[in-house]
């Protein structure tokens, strides 16, 4: 793509993309060296806040700087992280120059990026200039890992893995599979997921209960799909249609994983019953479409019952501790690879249910109905509370092994 075009697709940030960083960071940082975390959208940025916290709780004072790749990346970085990193920036190109210029003019003590990113041309650089690099809240996805299928194949991922001077991985299979293709097996730790903790605190019960008062008046019994992908929403609309023969006065809230599809998540939804958008602050319809950005954590809390999309499109799943961390029991399709381990306890647990399409969906839906009530609600409470205790300490854990190399 052309630098003209590039400018004009990247208005915000072009400088900070090809490393120049503004005098008035370079004037922030003061000569000190900043510790530098990279999320390139929402879902890594509440994988790295939760860290830049724990180094903050444990008395670190020195500068950190956050980069994210996307504009809802810097949004979420601000919402979440406000007072506790020093500055924002966009996160170069991985082209040499640029990474080898924004290093320079940074010059961090140390680089964390998080999940599943690998940026050769940064870790190459970062390695050159002796700045140890760390991957946080990592895993190995099933697509990356058929990706790495192949001995040549294999043999590149190694390389650009033992970039890294030490990866946190969120999960036991994913150390399997990385060690398997001869990563370093003294690089790699199991320290679990950064996001419980985020999630915990990200829970804002009061606006949760803002969002039930508002629906209260129209509405008995709420159900939720959450961050629903292309031909999902047919499958969920006709489980919805299962639930509401036995159980009429039930509602659904449609929330796609992309906003901006509301208004044909709209379209779909109102070829079998009334619909309306969220925005539209009308709380009587049989379907209200999300388009709003930001909202659906909170609305899982006042549900019955949640479908975690994703699943039955083949994307891995969406995050299903969301839900969970409400007490809020779940549902998904076959595509949970993302989240295996938390899917196997939370079956084991009986607060997850996986179906295999919409008729199994609206029977679990059902079943949720005839089991609703204070007591089942209590159960499915404990149950999220006990996990999440179980879970928490992989921020403070994963800063103290960074903190090493301050």
């Amino acid at each position: 793509m052309s630098w003209p075009k590039l400018k004009n697709r990247y208005s915000e940030g072009f400088d900070e993309r090809r490393g120049i960083q503004s005098q008035e960071l370079i004037e922030k940082l003061q000569g000190r060296r900043p510790l530098w975390v990279h999320g390139v959208s929402v879902g890594e940025v509440q994988a790295l806040i939760p860290v830049i916290r724990a180094a903050r709780a444990s008395g670190y004072v020195g500068p950190a700087v956050i980069s994210t790749t996307t504009e809802t990346g810097k949004d979420m970085a601000i919402r979440l992280g406000e007072g506790l990193f020093d500055h924002h920036i966009y996160y170069p190109w991985d082209k040499k120059e640029f990474v080898k210029r924004a290093i320079l003019s940074l010059d961090p003590w140390a680089f964390a990026t998080a999940e599943t990113e690998l940026w050769p041309n940064m870790l190459w650089e970062l390695k050159d200039a002796s700045i140890p690099a760390f991957l946080v809240n990592g895993r190995i996805s099933d697509r990356t890992w058929k990706r790495l299928e192949g001995t040549v194949q294999k043999k590149i991922g190694a390389t650009f893995y033992d970039l890294f001077t030490e990866i946190f991985l969120r999960e036991k299979r994913d150390l399997e599979r990385l060690r398997s293709i001869g990563v370093s097996a003294e690089k790699l730790n199991v320290l679990g997921d950064t996001k419980t903790a985020a999630l915990l605190s990200r829970k804002d019960p009061a606006a949760r209960d803002r969002w039930t008062q508002k629906f209260g008046a129209c509405w008995d019994k709420i159900f939720i799909a959450g961050s629903t992908h292309p031909g999902e929403e047919e499958r969920v609309i006709r489980a919805f249609e299962i639930l509401r023969k036995r159980y009429p006065a039930t509602k659904l809230i449609l929330a796609p994983r992309h906003p901006e599809r509301a208004d044909e998540v709209l379209a779909i939804a109102r070829q079998k019953f009334s619909a309306g958008l969220l925005s539209s602050d009308r709380f009587d319809q049989d379907i209200t479409v999300v388009d709003k950005i930001g909202v659906l954590f909170e609305l899982y809390g006042t549900a019955v019952s949640a479908f975690v999309g994703g699943s039955f499109a083949d994307k891995g799943g969406q995050n299903i501790l969301e839900p969970v961390s409400w007490g809020i029991p779940v549902q998904y399709g076959p595509h949970m690879e993302d989240f295996a381990e938390a899917s196997d306890e939370f079956i084991g647990l009986g607060i997850a249910t996986q179906v295999k399409d919409a008729e199994g969906l609206g029977d679990a839906w059902i079943r949720m109905m005839q089991a609703s009530g204070y007591d089942n609600g209590e159960k499915f409470r404990k149950i999220s509370a006990g996990y999440f205790e179980r879970c928490s300490g992989s921020s403070l854990k994963t800063w103290e092994r960074i903190y090493q190399y301050y």
